[in-house]
Formats: structure tokens, sequence, C-alpha cells
């Protein structure tokens, strides 16, 4: 079970630091103080913080079921955050690329 909360961790944190990442760089970044942004550094620390505690997942398991698992799952977030928080398109497209990935975690998982 604690393992699984760190994958979870981790997922979240990388996640959150990519939509961190947008905030900071939405708008001009030409002046100096646009570097110093909260959200700039919230998402340095998210990343420092996945990169920690996906370390640790990795001695847990499998990395061939892992690391997909994970990217897939960040992918599926990211998606879905950058619709809701910055109005991205949600497409057809982009649903059935989040249905094939999860498709294809369910069938890495079955094979572990």
């Amino acid at each position: 079970m604690k393992s699984l909360i760190l994958v979870i961790l981790a997922v979240c944190c990388n996640a959150g630091a990519q939509v961190a990442l947008k905030q900071a760089a939405m708008g001009e970044l030409g002046h100096w103080q646009a570097w110093f942004k909260p959200s700039l550094f919230l998402g340095a620390g998210l990343y420092v913080t996945s990169f920690i505690v996906t370390v640790k997942v990795y001695a847990d398991y499998d990395l061939s079921l892992i690391s997909p698992v994970m990217a897939g799952a960040i992918f599926v977030l990211v998606t879905i955050a950058a619709h809701f928080l910055f109005a991205e398109s949600l497409s057809f497209s982009k649903l059935a690329g989040i249905a094939c990935i999860v498709a294809g975690i369910a069938l890495l998982a079955r094979g572990h």
C-alpha cells in the first residue's frame, strides 16, 4: 500500500509541476522579474519531489511496468488539467488517445 501511495504522489507531483510551469510561462518572459513567479518555483519544487519519489518507486517495482504506467497516468492527468485550467480542447482524438493509454496500461498490468 505504501508503494502505491508513492506512485500516486510521484505522478501527481510530476503532473502538478507541468501545470505550474505552464502557468509560469503564460505572459511575458522577457523581463527578469518574470523568472521569479511563485508558480515557477512551485513547478521546480514539484519536479524535484517527483524525481526523489520516483527513484524510490523504481526500487519497489519492475521498471518495465511502472515506467509506462506512470508516464501514461501523467499524460492523462496533464491532458485533463489543461482542459479545465487552461481551456485547452479535449477533442475526440485526445480522448481516444487517453483510452488507448489506459488500455495499454491495463494490458501491461495483466502481464505482471
